[in-house]
């Protein structure tokens, strides 16, 4: 799938399902609890590695860097200011720990797998400007598309990036 045919498809999907709102709960049920979410994973091959690369080519901020367990770490880094949802660098190969004997140990094949992850920023031309000053490529250029503007790029590791934004008015 195309990285533009994929933001469609999400932008799609984010405009046919309209915020829910507790309002609109059947009062005669109990509340829903209340869902939110606060990471996703991408699966790295080193962790000060990939570390560097997010902080230093993407200017993100480490949100928890934190050692567990037997060569372990929650690691995870998001845009700068954003604390409530974040990508945690999770280790493609771990130790097996004796109290998770049902987590698995090797997500070797999953480096570079993960597909689009989507980046909202106020100004998309001038973040691709900022990625591109510290050394990372665009697999597209920055284009203005009929609902904003949109580029893409690549990790260290292969795995897609979709950045998305409001258009820009002519100047």
């Amino acid at each position: 799938m195309s990285s533009l045919r994929a933001a469609l498809v999400v932008l799609a999907i984010c405009c046919a399902f309209p915020r829910y709102s507790p309002a609109q709960a059947d009062t005669g049920a109990a509340a829903a609890p209340r869902l939110r979410l606060q990471s996703f994973s991408l699966i790295v091959r080193d962790y000060d590695e990939a570390k560097t690369w997010y902080t230093t080519k993407l200017g993100f901020a480490v949100i928890r860097d934190q050692v567990f367990g037997i060569g372990d770490r929650f690691l995870m880094v998001a845009p700068p200011g954003q604390t409530d949802v974040g990508i945690v660098l999770q280790k493609a190969v771990v130790q097996r720990n004796p109290a998770e004997p049902e987590m698995p140990t090797d997500y070797s094949d999953r480096i570079g797998k993960q597909v689009n992850v989507v980046l909202r920023a106020s100004d998309v031309r001038a973040y691709a400007d900022s990625l591109v000053a510290r050394g990372v490529r665009l697999t597209a250029p920055v284009r203005e598309m009929p609902w904003g503007a949109q580029t893409t790029f690549t990790d260290l590791y292969g795995n897609s990036f979709v950045v998305v934004g409001p258009a820009r008015t002519a100047r």
